[in-house]
């Protein structure tokens, strides 16, 4: 019985939370910055990683559906969940997580850079701590010798759940921002740690650009 009811809600799930985001998103008053350049790159032959904190997914996941993006989804039953969307929303997604399957599907997704694919990354997730930039999106950077493009989202109104990632969730028909900031690729002299902290940096310019279009 158990196994029946899992089998309903992994088809339920992913098709209702796909209809929420569609209809969410349509009702937004959402302004865009950086389009233009980031939309250049993403033309391009080479790898563009796009770069969001885990709190923030839901309008870029949205507005970057149907472009053939490679991400990462965890082999949890909720990264299940969250394939069955970003699958809706075409989006390629390749399950892994730091526990199970991490490293081979870092290896996957930079083989897929390599060959000039796309891809976009929560860079603190999937487990936090929030707002901190953790290796790996650097590793696909310097491997692929691509760009990461920062991602800042804000809204007017919203709703923030009690998550590790202080979720947002903007409220439908409030105005919006969504920001792609500049490009960055890293001085090959700088430490792990600097490059970390210099896409931190980054990131918080696109979060601080997003607020202040509101």
């Amino acid at each position: 019985m158990r196994e029946l009811v899992n089998k309903i809600r992994d088809k339920i799930i992913p098709a209702a939370a796909y209809s929420l985001i569609c209809l969410i998103n349509s009702t937004l008053n959402i302004k865009v910055e950086g389009w233009d350049k980031a939309e250049k790159y993403l033309n391009s032959s080479g790898a563009v990683i796009f770069s969001a904190w885990h709190g923030k997914m839901w309008v870029p996941v949205y507005f970057l559906r149907r472009r053939g993006i490679y991400t990462l989804a965890s082999m949890s039953r909720d990264g299940g969940y969250m394939t069955g969307v970003l699958k809706r929303l075409g989006w390629n997604v390749i399950r892994g997580s730091s526990s199970r399957g991490g490293s081979r599907s870092l290896l996957s997704l930079f083989r897929r850079l390599k060959k000039g694919e796309k891809a976009a990354l929560t860079p603190d997730g999937p487990t936090g701590p929030i707002h901190e930039v953790k290796p790996g999106i650097i590793f696909l950077q310097e491997r692929s010798d691509g760009v990461i493009i920062p991602i800042g989202v804000d809204s007017s109104h919203r709703k923030n759940f009690s998550s590790w990632d202080n979720y947002m969730l903007p409220l439908p028909f409030s105005k919006t921002a969504l920001v792609f900031g500049e490009a960055v690729k890293f001085d090959k002299n700088l430490t792990i740690e600097e490059k970390q902290q210099l896409l931190k940096e980054e990131m918080q310019k696109a979060e601080k650009r997003a607020s202040e279009l509101l």
